[in-house]
C-alpha cells in the first residue's frame, strides 16, 4: 500500500471484511468453511493474525507454527509461507488480521537490537491484549470519523503489547527490485501492465529491469500473475465479492478463465474457499 490519503476503502460486505487505510495499514476478517492448503504466499507487510475459530497452520523455510482459538501468529514482511486454515467444530475457520505500514514499525521497533523469529506463535493472550487488537482492527474503518493519527496510535499499541511479551518486528530492510515491482503491480492488479510501463515507473530500462529480476529468479509475467492471484486470494478470503467481480479486479474478463488460472496456481477453485464446493477439493 502506498499514499497518504486518510480515506478508508472497504471491499465487500457481510461477515468477510477487508479494510485498507492508506498511510496506516490494513485489516481483514477471514471466514473459510473448507480445509484447504495454500502454498507459496508472499506476505507483503508485517502481519498479526488472531484466530477466533478453528486453527491456522503456517509452514515456512524456518519451520512450522500452529495457532488455535485465542492465539495469534505474527509473520514478518517478505516471508513466503504455506498455510492451512482448518475449520473448528462449528464448521468454520475465522480469523482477524492486521498489518502495519513499514514506516510505523520504525518508530517503535528500530530501537530494539533483537527481533523475533520470522513466524511466531503468541499463546495465552490476555483480555487486554485482545482488546487492543480489536481496537486496532476497528481503527482501520474510518466510517466513524476516527482520525488517521488515532488509528496509527492503536496499531502502535499492539506493537507495544508484543514488545511486553518480548517480541519485536524488525525495521524495514532494503527493498529489492522484485519487491518494488510487486508493490507497484499490487497498486492496481487489474491494469494491463507492461515491462515498458514498469521500467518507466522504476526509473530503469526494460533490459536492466529484466536482468535485475532474473538475478532474483523471477520473470516479469510470472510476477504479475502471482500478484493477481494473491490479490484474488485476499478478496475471496476476506470479502463476499462475487467471483466474477474478483476476476475483473484481477484483470480477467471471464470468470471461467480466471477460475482455471486460480486453480492452476493454488490447486483449488475460488468457490472452494467459501465452501460452495465442499467435498470437491481439487
Amino acid at each position: 500500500m502506498t499514499g497518504s490519503a486518510t480515506g478508508t476503502v472497504r471491499l465487500g460486505t457481510g461477515p468477510r471484511t477487508m479494510l485498507v487505510r492508506p498511510g496506516v495499514g490494513a485489516a481483514g476478517h477471514v471466514v473459510q468453511r473448507t480445509d484447504l492448503a495454500t502454498h507459496r504466499v508472499v506476505v507483503e507487510q508485517a502481519s498479526l493474525i488472531l484466530v477466533e475459530d478453528g486453527c491456522k497452520r503456517i509452514h515456512w523455510s524456518g519451520g512450522e507454527c500452529v495457532a488455535r482459538v485465542g492465539e495469534a501468529l505474527s509473520v514478518q514482511a517478505g516471508e513466503v509461507v504455506d498455510f492451512a486454515n482448518t475449520p473448528g467444530r462449528s464448521g468454520t475457520y475465522r480469523a482477524l488480521w492486521i498489518c502495519w505500514q513499514p514506516e510505523l514499525l520504525m518508530a517503535i521497533n528500530a530501537l530494539h537490537p533483537s527481533h523475533g523469529p520470522r513466524v511466531a506463535r503468541h499463546a495465552a493472550l490476555d483480555e487486554a491484549f485482545r482488546a487492543s487488537f480489536h481496537r486496532a482492527f476497528d481503527g482501520m474503518d474510518g466510517a466513524d470519523g476516527l482520525p488517521a493519527s488515532v488509528a496509527i496510535h492503536r496499531l502502535q499499541e499492539v506493537l507495544l503489547w508484543l514488545g511486553e511479551r518480548g517480541f519485536h518486528f524488525p525495521p524495514p530492510g532494503p527493498v529489492s527490485i522484485g519487491q518494488r515491482v510487486r508493490r507497484l503491480l499490487s497498486a492496481d492488479p487489474s491494469a494491463e501492465w507492461s515491462m515498458e510501463q514498469v521500467a518507466h515507473e522504476t526509473a530503469t530500462s526494460v533490459p536492466t529491469l529484466r536482468r535485475k529480476l532474473a538475478t532474483e529468479g523471477v520473470a516479469f509475467r510470472e510476477l504479475l500473475h502471482d500478484v493477481r492471484m494473491s490479490h484474488a486470494l485476499a478478496l475471496l478470503e476476506n470479502t463476499d465479492v462475487p467471483v466474477l467481480h474478483v476476476a475483473l479486479a484481477t484483470g480477467y474478463a471471464s470468470a471461467s478463465r480466471f477460475s482455471a488460472r486460480f486453480r492452476a496456481r493454488f490447486g483449488y477453485l475460488p468457490t472452494d474457499i467459501r465452501g460452495q464446493n465442499r467435498g470437491h477439493r481439487r
